[in-house]
Formats: C-alpha cells, sequence, structure tokens
C-alpha cells in the first residue's frame, strides 16, 4: 500500500512531464517555463520594492524555482520527436537559467537590488512584455 501511495504521488508531482517530447509537449512545456518566469519577474518586483514579506519571497520563489528546475530536468533528459532534440535540449537550458535566478531570489529574499536584477531577468527570459498591452 505504501509503495503505492509513493507512486501515486511520484506521478502527480511529474504530471505531464513523462514520455517522449513532441512538438505539443514542447510548446506546453515552453509556455509553462514563460509562465514561471512571469510570476517569478512579478514577485521580484514586489520584492525590489519592499512590497513582499521576506518570507513570503523566499517561500514562493523557491516553489517558483523547483517547477523551473523540474522542467529543466525533464526536458534535458526525456525523449524526443525526431527533429526537435535540439529545441527540447535548449528548453532544458531556459528553465534552468530560470530555476538559477530564481534560487538566487530565494537566498536573497530581502534584497531589493537582487531583486530587480532577477525581476529583469526573468522578464528577458519569459518574453513578459511582449504579451501586454
Amino acid at each position: 500500500m505504501r509503495y503505492v501511495a509513493c507512486t501515486a504521488v511520484a506521478l502527480v508531482l511529474t504530471g505531464c512531464n513523462g514520455g517522449t517530447v513532441d512538438r505539443h509537449a514542447l510548446t506546453n512545456d515552453g509556455a509553462t517555463i514563460d509562465s514561471i518566469a512571469c510570476e517569478g519577474a512579478l514577485l521580484a518586483h514586489d520584492a525590489s520594492k519592499g512590497a513582499s514579506i521576506t518570507v513570503f519571497v523566499r517561500v514562493h520563489s523557491d516553489n517558483l524555482r523547483a517547477q523551473a528546475s523540474h522542467l529543466a530536468d525533464a526536458l534535458g533528459h526525456r525523449p524526443t520527436s525526431p527533429g526537435i532534440e535540439r529545441k527540447v535540449r535548449s528548453a532544458a537550458e531556459d528553465a534552468k537559467a530560470v530555476a538559477d535566478v530564481l534560487s538566487r531570489l530565494h537566498h536573497h529574499p530581502g534584497d531589493r537590488e537582487v531583486a530587480a536584477r532577477a525581476e529583469r531577468a526573468l522578464e528577458r527570459a519569459g518574453k513578459c512584455r511582449e504579451r501586454g498591452p
């Protein structure tokens, strides 16, 4: 029974990050990376202005970092459809870069300059400004 529970938890945590990456999955995973980056940029913006509680910044940035790190790992190792491996591995690198920035924010949640640099880096990574009005 314990094994079944652990397996169920593992499946929930991996979500759609199993199996072969095809173009559709790559598009979805890319959008997820962008979304994580943009959410991180909003968090970093508030932190840079002193508008968020340090504990919230620390915890939330670590949750986002874990999501980005998980995607980086999955995209770095999953088999791919023919012809898209380079794009998939590039997306893995993008996710790792987002995770690295979020890790810095996590380790320095009260440092407004670190937060401002994180905001700029995450906005670029997620192409956050390109979608807005």
